[in-house]
C-alpha cells in the first residue's frame, strides 16, 4: 500500500503540474509508425570519454550494478521509476535519481529563487538538475524530459533549450556520459492538437539526430511502450483519466530491463 500510495501521489502532483495538457481537441492518430530507432547510437564525432567494456549475462544484459554510477534526471515519469527502484535494487542497482514533477528543459534552467521554478531536491536541498552528475559523483547521466516542453514551446524551441541544458551539464561535469531516453507516448484519448504522439515522435527524431551528431547515447524507449498505433499501451498507463502518460509498475520493470539491454548495444 505504501508503494501504491506513493505512485498515486506522484500521478496526482503531475496531473496538476503538467504544462499545457489541454484536452479540448483530439487529434487523429496515424496508424503508420516510423521504424524503431537504434539504441545507444554514438557518432564518430563524440567528445565524451570512451565507453568501458561491460560484461553481459546470457540474455545480453548488463548487471544492475552497471548503474551504480548513474544518475537519472527527469520529470514525474522518471519519479515513478525512482520509487520502484528504491524498493528493488535488483532493477538498476544503486542508481541515483534527481527528479521533480513537471521538470522540463525550460524550467530546469530557471533561477533557484524563481517563485514559479520547478527544481529537484538532493539530500534535502533544492538543486539545479544540470548539476546532478556533479553532486552525486555519477559518471553516467540518463535524461528523460520533453513532455512538459513541446506542448507549450514547440519542438524547435524545446530542442534549443535542450542544447543549452547540455551545455550547462558539461560545464559542471565535462566527462559525464550522456544517455538520452526518447520521450515516451501518451494514450490516444488524451491527445490534443498541441500535444500528441505525432509531435512526440517528431521531437524524438530531432533528439536522435542531435545525439548522433554529438556522440551522445540515444535510447529508443518510445517503441518499448507503444502499441501498434503508436500510442501508450493501455495496460502500461496508470493515469488514463488524468494525463495519460505515466507508467504502471509493470511498465517500469519493462523499462528498467530494457535499459540493461540498450546500454549493452
Amino acid at each position: 500500500m505504501k508503494k501504491f500510495a506513493a505512485i498515486l501521489l506522484t500521478v496526482g502532483l503531475s496531473s496538476a503540474l503538467l504544462c499545457g495538457c489541454g484536452k479540448e481537441t483530439k487529434t487523429e492518430q496515424s496508424l503508420t509508425l516510423p521504424p524503431a530507432a537504434p539504441t545507444a547510437a554514438v557518432s564518430d564525432a563524440t567528445t565524451q570519454a570512451a565507453t568501458q567494456p561491460v560484461t553481459l549475462d546470457a540474455e545480453g544484459k548488463v548487471a544492475p550494478s552497471w548503474f551504480d554510477d548513474a544518475v537519472f534526471v527527469g520529470d514525474s515519469i522518471t519519479t515513478t521509476l525512482d520509487y520502484l527502484c528504491g524498493e528493488d535494487p535488483g532493477l538498476l542497482g544503486n542508481a541515483q535519481f534527481v527528479c521533480a514533477d513537471s521538470l522540463s528543459y525550460h524550467n530546469a534552467q530557471w533561477d533557484l529563487n524563481d517563485e514559479n521554478a520547478v527544481h529537484p531536491q538532493y539530500r534535502g536541498e533544492t538543486v539545479l538538475a544540470e548539476r546532478a552528475a556533479e553532486l552525486t559523483g555519477a559518471s553516467k547521466m540518463f535524461i528523460l524530459m520533453g513532455i512538459n516542453d513541446v506542448d507549450t514551446y514547440g519542438v524547435e524551441d524545446t530542442m534549443d533549450s535542450l542544447k543549452e541544458f547540455v551545455r550547462k551539464i558539461l560545464t559542471h561535469s565535462p566527462n559525464v556520459q550522456l544517455y538520452f531516453q526518447s520521450t515516451t507516448p501518451m494514450i490516444t484519448d488524451l491527445e490534443t492538437d498541441i500535444l500528441n504522439n505525432e509531435i512526440i515522435r517528431e521531437f524524438d527524431g530531432q533528439l536522435q539526430a542531435y545525439c548522433n551528431e554529438n556522440g551522445y547515447h540515444y535510447i529508443d524507449l518510445y517503441h518499448q511502450m507503444c502499441d501498434d498505433t503508436g500510442a501508450l499501451r493501455d495496460d502500461y498507463c496508470v493515469d488514463p483519466d488524468a494525463d495519460g502518460v505515466h507508467f504502471t509498475d509493470e511498465a517500469c520493470i519493462i523499462w528498467a530491463n530494457y535499459l540493461k539491454t540498450a546500454v549493452a548495444g
